[in-house]
Parts: C-alpha cells; sequence; structure tokens
C-alpha cells in the first residue's frame, strides 16, 4: 500500500540519501539474486543458501555499524556495493546464461 500512498501523496515521500545510496540498490541486487530459485525449479541448493545467508549477515552488519556510527562503515559499504553486488550480478547473468542453454538442449 506504500506505493499507492507515495502516489496519492502530493509531494511523495521523503527519501535518505543513505536508502538511495546503499540500501535500494541492496535490496535490488538482493531481490536479483532470488532468481536462480526461479530457473532451478523452487529448489535452493546448498550453496545458494548460503549466499543468500551471507548476504543477510552482511547487512546486519552494514545495519550495526551504520547504528553505532563504527569508523568501519564506510570502508564496509563501499566493498559491498563496489565488490560483493557486482559480482553477484555477473554471478547471476552466467548462471541465467547456463540454463538458457541447457534448456535450448534436447
Amino acid at each position: 500500500m506504500l506505493g499507492l500512498t507515495g502516489l496519492l501523496a502530493p509531494s511523495g515521500i521523503a527519501v535518505s540519501d543513505a536508502m538511495l545510496g546503499f540500501d535500494i540498490p541492496v535490496m535490488i541486487v538482493v531481490a536479483q539474486a532470488c532468481l536462480p530459485i526461479c530457473f532451478t525449479g523452487g529448489v535452493i541448493n546448498r550453496w545458494e543458501g548460503g549466499v543468500l545467508l551471507a548476504y543477510y549477515l552482511a547487512y546486519t552488519l552494514y545495519l550495526i555499524l551504520a547504528a553505532t556510527q563504527h569508523d568501519a562503515l564506510q570502508a564496509f559499504s563501499a566493498s559491498l556495493l563496489y565488490f560483493a553486488l557486482p559480482l553477484t550480478a555477473l554471478t547471476l547473468v552466467v548462471l541465467a546464461m547456463q540454463d538458457h542453454r541447457r534448456r535450448r538442449r534436447p
């Protein structure tokens, strides 16, 4: 319902710079990381579950670092945003291409 509320609100809904700069890109990539589940017929392999668990732990650590204003927050955020997320996107592209090739073969 928040989407409808945002459309109807005369001035929109304020979103912090932190959300735009980190949280929303992370949410998008993690949502895309769930795509292999669709490719495998609803079955999560052990390594896929491990990746999802690692994302959960990393995001939880990010929230803790942000809440405490820890000195490592900027470096941790940058490593996630510029290393882990692009690596995940590349992995998803490779998995999608492999699945596409596998389905085309008789």
